[in-house]
């Protein structure tokens, strides 16, 4: 595991973390409600962290979305020292990290299609330019039959891909997903997280939350971690993993 000596990746491994907390503790107001995490997600890579409700998974997926400000400890996302970000830079860094909420928001009766457009809009670019995009996107999920069917209309399973297809139009370096399969049966959550697993070979890391431990089943060779009252264990402990590399 990191800590707060030795974060620092010598400059030939730049790139291979896409985060490192060391010691991290946060919370709300006075209340603390994520301590002492030591944590590390890199490229190429899925990392599950499961646990219970209240343990913290959300604090911990807005923390690294640069939503939740450390109170202590060393923390490295996607290269930066995130304790040290001036607003300009949080806001550069915020754009190379993809966030699947929960319960994600959508313009309801706007289609699929023009919820998955919507950051490529905000950011400027014109229709001609990101429509192949966004169409490789639509097909990439399986919203093909749906692209044009407004939100409201879709199914459970069909609204998750549409949030999940919206948090890659950016073509992000971290992919965050806080309880994606929630609410879905087991074979459309098995399926999602399929899907999830499918873009480690763009390179992404990406970090998925989740109650249910029988999601790493779904996966090829998840990395799985355990958060409970606010603390971050390995599944796997270190030697394991260095073992299989």
């Amino acid at each position: 595991m990191a800590h707060p000596a030795d974060i620092d990746s010598p400059p030939h491994q730049e790139g291979r973390y896409v985060a490192r907390l060391a010691g991290v503790g946060a919370g709300y107001g006075r209340a603390v409600v994520l301590r002492d995490l030591d944590f590390e997600a890199r490229a190429g890579e899925l990392a599950l962290v499961v646990g219970p409700t209240a343990a913290g998974k959300s604090s911990f997926v807005h923390l690294l979305r640069l939503a939740l400000t450390p109170r202590d400890g060393r923390m490295q996302v996607l290269g930066a020292d995130a304790t040290r970000l001036a607003a300009k830079a949080r806001a550069r860094l915020k754009r190379r990290i993809g966030y699947v909420a929960e319960a994600p928001a959508f313009m309801e009766r706007a289609s699929a299609y023009a919820n998955i457009a919507l950051p490529l809009r905000i950011a400027g670019r014109k229709h001609v330019d990101y429509d192949g995009d966004v169409r490789d996107l639509i097909g990439f999920v399986g919203l093909n039959a749906a692209a044009e069917e407004p939100v409201w209309r879709l199914s459970a399973v069909e609204r998750r891909r549409v949030a999940l297809a919206r948090a890659l139009a950016a073509k992000p370096d971290l992919i965050l997903a806080d309880a994606p399969t929630a609410g879905l049966s087991r074979g459309d959550a098995q399926r999602l997280i399929r899907l999830l697993a499918e873009l480690r070979r763009v390179g992404a890391g990406i970090v998925v939350t989740s109650q249910d431990e029988t999601l790493a089943d779904a996966m090829e060779d998840p990395v799985v971690w355990r958060l409970n009252m606010g603390r971050l264990t390995p599944a796997d402990p270190p030697a394991h993993r260095e073992a299989a590399e």
